[in-house]
């Protein structure tokens, strides 16, 4: 038996508590990881709440990005580029319940970790990375752009901003004031979110895209501006893509490929991915409960 994080009843970060679960076995294409670090995303927190439903079963396990090593191998299990997955591989990239000791992955979802990549920064990148290098698929943005994003140091927003810099674009970053050094460090001209923003950024000049990476504040500010619904993208807000008609990310671009590509961005330094926080597997309530309230720029994670 392992540990798992699990919950039995919708409801907030208290609902989860730590229970046996068997030891998984991988079926063909499939592997087993001993995870060393979880990311938690914002989703995963809407699902325990209920705010996203789910017709799973309880218990519920929780988690998706994770970094760990490879424990036991299904027949066929390859990665992304045919390789075959070997046992002791150092690996990243998603897996079902992975805030637990041990968790299943398909092969295909994962990628080997280049050393230099911490576990911690490795075991939260696979869904704010590949969401932050949908964001520009979805949206292409080149020098001449002017591109707001909303929530700029959150885990995908510092992401995206960097990609959108290197695109050649010019990027105004809404965020809290105590992270605007962070946002500029990022190459963005930080805003402060909340009301007034669109004469905030309307006061640094014209824009030509929004990406909101948080909810939807940035998008209304994009509508106020006379932005095109098909020059704003949603990663996140959900009722604004239906009443507003702007873009919901696409998910073509979510790959093991392009998410191996990140994790050598990062070990070369090319990319900036910072952990805002990091928490054992016993205190996953604390870890919830950070990841839904004002935390650091970043990712907040569990290590096993």
């Amino acid at each position: 038996m392992v540990r798992a994080a699990v919950y039995d009843e919708v409801g907030g970060p208290g609902v989860l508590h730590l229970a046996e679960v068997p030891v998984p076995e991988p079926g063909p294409g499939m592997v087993a990881v001993r995870v060393r670090a979880a990311g938690l995303n914002p989703y995963d927190a809407k699902v325990r709440d209920g705010f996203i439903a789910s017709d799973a079963p309880f218990p519920r396990r929780i988690g998706a990005d994770l970094a760990g090593t490879v424990e036991a191998v299904g027949a066929d299990a390859t990665y992304w580029d045919g390789t075959p997955v070997a046992v002791g591989d150092e690996v990243l990239g998603s897996g079902a319940g992975a805030v637990a000791e041990l968790a299943l992955a398909a092969a295909s979802n994962l990628a080997l970790r280049p050393p230099a990549v911490a576990a911690e920064v490795a075991g939260g990148l696979k869904v704010p990375g590949l969401t932050a290098v949908s964001c520009l698929r979805t949206l292409p943005l080149s020098p001449g752009d002017t591109v707001l994003v909303g929530g700029a140091s959150g885990a995908v927003g510092l992401l995206v901003c960097q990609l959108a810099v290197r695109a050649g674009a010019t990027v105004i970053g809404s965020a809290a004031p105590r992270n605007h050094d962070f946002v500029r460090s990022l190459g963005a001209e930080p805003v402060s979110y909340g009301e007034g923003l669109a004469d905030r950024v309307s006061s640094l000049g014209p824009i030509t895209a929004v990406i909101d990476c948080h909810g939807r504040e940035a998008l209304d500010a994009g509508v106020q501006l006379g932005i095109p619904v098909d020059r704003m993208v949603a990663i996140a807000g959900y009722g604004a893509v239906k009443e507003l008609g702007v873009l919901n990310v696409e998910r073509s671009a979510r790959t093991a490929e392009n998410l191996a590509g990140l994790a050598e961005e990062i070990a070369e330094g090319r990319l900036l991915y910072p952990v805002a926080a990091t928490f054992a597997l016993d205190d996953v309530v604390e870890a919830f409960r950070a990841l839904e309230g004002t935390h650091d720029p970043g990712k907040v994670v569990v290590l096993s």
